[in-house]
């Protein structure tokens, strides 16, 4: 502001923006979003494709490979985040991870409150696990905790709905869902977000499962916008079938190149 300076407003506080002011012709004017590979497909979306692969041969020979697509939107009414992501690993031929997840989220958001409503889904199929195939339904409400230009943190808690497929138990099972999401961008080429999850049938409220990420991100070429991420993952159930493990612990560096 010409007499108050610069003040920050928090975006759901944000209903429009309008000016009066003149854009110079010498600045450059930026190209519409023509979507994924210009279909039109998720266009003004912020798309991400994720690679990571790690191999050793001599001794003993290894194999990481990690991929992942991320797509995510929001303006002052709703949030959408969609993930698709596959990993795969072996050793001395033999693989010891192949799995993969599709997560879709949608918030429901107000302008005048830090609440909101949502509802999420999860596909998982995993040949390491006691089942073949797993899929959640999510439904529930949110609170805003801090939303600010460089810290977020949202607290979600809901209930849930799980089936597996191709396990000793294959009944639908309601849960109990809790979860924090935060990200934080420390500077303009850094930047952490951290999400953990927690669900609980209600009938057995001592057993439960969780899965916590912790991201790290360092951009490496705006103009191309190249990054490069070291990730944590890891799941846990408390109860877990003959010959598998409870833990699941994923670690590892990747390329995002933004689409």
């Amino acid at each position: 502001h010409d007499i108050l300076g610069e003040l920050t407003i928090a975006r759901n506080k944000i209903v429009s923006i309008e000016s009066n002011l003149q854009v110079s012709s010498d600045l450059p004017i930026s190209a519409p979003d023509t979507g994924l590979f210009g279909t039109g497909i998720l266009s003004n979306w912020e798309r991400s494709f994720t690679l990571g692969l790690n191999g050793q041969e001599g001794n003993s020979d290894t194999l990481d490979f990690h991929t992942a697509f991320d797509a995510d939107y929001e303006d002052i009414k709703k949030r959408w985040s969609v993930g698709v992501e596959y990993n795969f690993s072996e050793e001395n031929r033999k693989a010891t991870h192949d799995d993969l997840n599709i997560n879709l989220t949608r918030d429901w958001l107000a302008s005048d409150s830090q609440w909101l409503y949502f509802a999420s889904s999860k596909f998982e199929r995993d040949k390491f696990k006691s089942w073949d195939y797993r899929v959640t339904g999510t439904g529930g409400v949110g609170y805003e905790f801090i939303e600010k230009e460089n810290f977020s943190l949202i607290g979600r808690t809901g209930i849930a709905g799980k089936k597996n497929f191709g396990s000793d138990n294959d009944n639908f099972e309601p849960e109990l869902m809790v979860g924090i999401d935060a990200g934080w961008s420390i500077s303009k080429v850094q930047s952490l977000a951290f999400s953990t999850v927690f669900f609980t049938p209600f009938d057995r409220p001592s057993d439960y499962r969780n899965h916590s990420k912790l991201d790290w991100k360092f951009k490496l070429d705006t103009e191309m916008d190249l990054s490069f991420k070291l990730g944590l993952e890891n799941e846990y159930e408390s109860v877990a079938e003959t010959n598998t493990k409870h833990n699941d612990f994923k670690y590892r560096a990747a390329i995002i190149w933004g689409l």
